[in-house]
């Protein structure tokens, strides 16, 4: 039983981030069940759920923040798109490829289109809504208490970021401020460097 759960998600680290992409490749075969090279070398269409986005020297690896309130939820006008065990997760049997949770998507984190061996389960046999899931089928079906993304990043620049220990992280600093602000009210006090947010252990 996984220990994951909607107050984990996936921090991306741009400082440490090289564009090297091995996050979307993994990401890739985590869902199609076949390795990225296997599906490029026999021609089969590839998404990736995860995108490093590149602007000028900055890298950025883009997905799915999950959202209490998904806007792309909201704006499926079929209700494919819901919150199951923790993810928002789209049901394909349910999109028709309309592209509205594209448009509603703030982060740009979703695309319709298909992949691998063109296997769909919906209306009809063309593309449907794909989103970081989480990794749910492949973590259940592997044992992985990570997602595919972060383990294959070789710069550790995704973690896996637990929200409860993050808040009171920060709340603790926070009043760690307040304090020395306080007892030093007269003084100049430059507030501590943000350290790393908690992680999970990959292991």
């Amino acid at each position: 039983m996984s220990n994951l759960h909607e107050k984990h998600m996936i921090y991306a680290d741009p400082e440490k981030c090289i564009g090297c992409k091995k996050c979307e490749m993994a990401c890739v075969s985590a869902h199609i069940n076949l390795s990225y090279k296997e599906a490029k070398k026999r021609g089969l269409p590839v998404i990736s759920r995860i995108k490093v986005v590149k602007v000028d020297s900055f890298k950025y690896p883009i997905q799915c923040h999950h959202c209490e309130d998904a806007p792309c939820a909201n704006a499926c006008p079929f209700g494919a798109i819901q919150h199951v065990d923790g993810a928002v997760r789209v049901n394909e049997a349910l999109c028709v490829g309309c592209k509205m949770c594209v448009m509603a998507c703030p982060f740009g984190a979703i695309e319709v289109g298909v992949e691998g061996e063109l296997s769909f389960n919906g209306r009809k046999n063309q593309g449907s809504a794909k989103k970081c899931d989480l990794c749910q089928a492949w973590r259940a079906s592997n044992g992985k208490e990570v997602f595919a993304c972060v383990e294959a990043c070789p710069k550790h620049a995704l973690e896996i970021l637990d929200m409860d220990a993050f808040i009171e992280q920060t709340a603790v600093a926070s009043a760690a401020r307040l304090l020395r602000f306080r007892e030093a009210p007269a003084e100049l006090v430059v507030p501590p460097a943000p350290t790393a947010p908690p992680t999970l252990s990959a292991d």
